[in-house]
């Protein structure tokens, strides 16, 4: 009997093969897909490249989308990770109770909405003269234009939900530039204009790509009711007096400890926090470096 079982056994074992890294995947092994918010792509592809860098057998595809594509695109089973400017709504929840998931949902970092213009531009906005550009297209009795990178950019959704209370009824008035880079150069010849854009665009001032859009404008100021008017910074970002902060979420949908949780765990470590802090945003659970020099 063993000499007729063995050659059954042996044929088995030969015929397991080694593991799928799309599905055998382990928090430090595989081949996963992660989808993120495009305005995030200078801040996790540095994520990325450590992860890998750290662990050769595991390999991250992350695809970057426009908020509005992102939001239809996580309902996707093949996401397991997603990264976004926003937390899943009641539709989203009941589409993971249909799957019997329970996504994990956690802050990762505080990004803001920057305003940038030209150098001629305002020297300074209130949120209440903001609320004017974006509605009536004017500051004060100045006409004046705002300009968005992407129509399905979640700059525009952020602003409606912390400047107008989530309400839509009436649509913002602003104009749609081709990407980033077209709506730095709108701004560089049209003092009548200003630039809406996610921070983390803008925030390594050790990226030429970031760089590269700041040149020839500045970061205009906000401030609400009697407080200072201030610039996006680590600093402002993390103890809240910027008023357009957004946090940055991660969701993770898979239902096993697979490399979707050991990428987005990575983000939400010590050594992710630590990147994050180098790009100029203000990371969850790592301090904001302020540095006071003192002179005698």
């Amino acid at each position: 009997m063993l000499r007729h079982g063995l050659p059954i056994l042996l044929l088995a074992a030969c015929s397991s093969g080694p593991p799928d890294p799309r599905t055998d995947d382990s928090p430090t092994f595989g081949h996963v897909l992660v989808m993120a918010d495009q305005d995030l792509r200078p801040v996790l592809e540095d994520q990325r490249s450590t992860f890998e860098a750290l662990y050769p057998k595991a390999r991250v595809d992350v695809r970057y989308l426009p908020e509005k594509q992102l939001v239809q695109a996580m309902l996707n089973d093949s996401v397991r990770a997603v990264f976004g400017a926003f937390v899943p709504g009641g539709d989203q929840q009941a589409y993971f109770r249909t799957r019997q998931l329970t996504p994990h949902v956690e802050a990762v970092a505080i990004d803001a909405i920057a305003v940038l213009a030209h150098p001629a531009g305002p020297d300074s906005l209130s949120l209440d003269e903001l609320r004017g550009i974006l509605r009536n297209g004017r500051l004060g009795e100045q006409p004046c234009t705002a300009l968005l990178d992407d129509p399905g950019s979640g700059v525009a959704r952020s602003l409606t939900d912390s400047l107008f209370d989530g309400r839509t009824e009436q649509p913002l008035r602003v104009r749609l530039a081709q990407g980033p880079v077209d709506l730095a150069q709108r701004l560089r010849t049209d003092s009548t204009a200003i630039g809406l854009l996610a921070f983390s665009l803008l925030s390594d001032l050790d990226d030429p790509a970031c760089r590269a859009l700041r040149q020839g404008l500045r970061l205009v100021p906000i401030h609400h009711g009697d407080t200072p008017a201030l610039a996006p910074t680590q600093g402002t970002l993390k103890d809240g007096r910027y008023p357009l902060r957004r946090p940055l979420m991660m969701l993770v949908t898979e239902g096993k400890s697979g490399l979707g949780t050991g990428f987005a765990s990575f983000v939400a470590g010590h050594k992710g926090q630590r990147i994050l802090l180098k790009k100029g945003i203000a990371p969850a659970h790592v301090p904001a470096r302020d540095v006071m020099l003192v002179t005698p």
